[in-house]
């Protein structure tokens, strides 16, 4: 008589709302949210990927979404009318925006590109403020980022309004090396803006940074490789913080 066959039940697979669920634990707004209660924020979301340099929302745009950044990251700007591009922030994984348009109800502000290939999920403002409304927690962490927003931006406009170009410059490669690799007595900035986008960020323009860099250089501070800045001297950059 043959052996009894058997067969073993295959584990299930995460739904689609299950995996959409997991993801949005990296949000930052909503890291102390229950499971039940993520469950809820999941089921009012849509997800989508963009390719990068895909645009996502453009400037005065009537949408009011809410956007969560669940993998890539995207770029915030706006373009002067004599056509010169004005960056206000990068948003990476874990990050959210367009909470301004979703809160007072008004077009948007600025665009938004996607700087990589990135995956976003996406909360219309009824679903966004009926969560704010009901949890007292996830309203004061929106307050806490708002917060947080509005001072880097309020720095980023004394810098332009009142410093030189020189210590724009070094303030921003010192915002990068925040972010960087150690390596010996430096820091490694990998991928490494260009030229145009530093001085996209700080008010300038590219002819200005490019000699900013060049300088340096020449005093063997930096070193600009393929697609990476070396900060070769990063006590001799931070000398004006400490003078």
């Amino acid at each position: 008589m043959p052996a009894p066959t058997t067969t073993t039940a295959s584990p299930e697979r995460p739904t689609a709302q299950a995996r959409l669920q997991q993801q949005l634990r990296i949000i930052a707004l909503f890291e102390e949210l229950p499971d039940a209660d993520l469950a809820r924020v999941a089921t009012a979301c849509t997800t989508g990927s963009y390719a990068r340099h895909e645009q996502i929302l453009g400037d005065h745009d009537a949408t009011t979404d809410v956007f969560f950044v669940l993998s890539g990251a995207v770029r915030v700007n706006s373009y002067a009318e004599s056509g010169r591009e004005v960056i206000f922030s990068e948003v990476g994984a874990g990050d959210i925006f367009g909470e301004f348009a979703a809160v007072d109800g008004l077009p948007r502000s600025a665009a938004v590109v996607a700087q990589s290939d990135c995956v976003l999920a996406r909360m219309p403002a009824t679903k966004f403020l009926e969560i704010l409304r009901h949890n007292g927690a996830v309203s004061v962490h929106l307050v806490e980022l708002l917060v947080a927003k509005i001072r880097r931006m309020s720095e980023r406009v004394f810098e332009v309004s009142a410093l030189a170009v020189r210590e724009r410059v070094r303030r921003e490669l010192l915002r990068l090396a925040a972010k960087g690799t150690e390596f010996r007595h430096g820091i490694v900035i990998r991928p490494a803006p260009t030229h145009y986008e530093i001085a996209a960020s700080i008010g300038s323009h590219r002819e200005a940074v490019t000699r900013e860099f060049n300088r340096l250089e020449e005093e063997q501070i930096i070193e600009v490789r393929r697609q990476q800045i070396r900060i070769v001297d990063i006590a001799r950059l931070r000398e004006a913080d400490e003078a």
